[in-house]
């Protein structure tokens, strides 16, 4: 319990340095997105027998790159992996965790093409993440706060994409699945 205790107080205090160059959204995804996948991780490994706390503990990480830089840094994804290695390494997880967690969970919780988690973290990470964007006002605050300006056939493009991606790939148990349908549905015929 102390090493999820030491990481929540180490995310949190990451996320609230407001660092020079990060996505202004940044606070807004960790209270309303980063929190939120956390605690539906907990619950999923909860309810499918797998460790909370390291469900959690990747939850935690999973977005980290945006508490240090814009979306936009072609290095995003490996500041984030870097940074989620030494936050692992400084809560004192063991170097096969680190390793399951970072080079699975965080790497492919996010489902591009063959891309998939193989370790039971990484199948409850990618899961909270797509029931987080399907149960939360995601969408339409990613509308609001990523793709203010850029046009609207820009976005429900990117959110077509990304709705059938978070529904078809990244739920990898089918109670999750059937919990978040009647958003899937609602967010499909909207953007489509």
């Amino acid at each position: 319990m102390a090493k999820i205790s030491s990481l929540r107080k180490m995310v949190a205090e990451l996320y609230g340095r407001q660092v020079p160059g990060r996505d202004i959204w940044s606070e807004w995804l960790y209270e309303n997105h980063v929190l939120v996948v956390a605690r539906f991780a907990r619950e999923i490994a909860a309810r499918h027998g797998i460790d909370p706390d390291l469900c959690e503990t990747a939850a935690l990480l999973h977005d980290l790159g945006d508490a240090l830089t814009s979306r936009h840094d072609l290095m995003h994804e490996q500041i984030s992996l870097d940074k989620a290695e030494e936050l692992l390494v400084a809560a004192s997880y063991d170097e096969s965790t680190v390793r399951r967690l970072v080079d699975d969970a965080l790497r492919y919780h996010s489902c591009h093409g063959d891309e998939r988690p193989q370790s039971d973290e990484g199948k409850v990470l990618a899961t909270a993440d797509a029931c987080a964007h399907f149960l939360t006002d995601f969408y339409p605050r990613m509308q609001e706060l990523i793709f203010r300006g850029r046009g609207a056939e820009t976005f429900r493009s990117w959110a077509a994409e990304k709705i059938e991606r978070d529904y078809n790939t990244k739920i990898f148990y089918h109670d999750e699945r059937d919990l978040v349908k009647p958003a899937y549905e609602k967010y499909r015929k909207l953007y489509n």
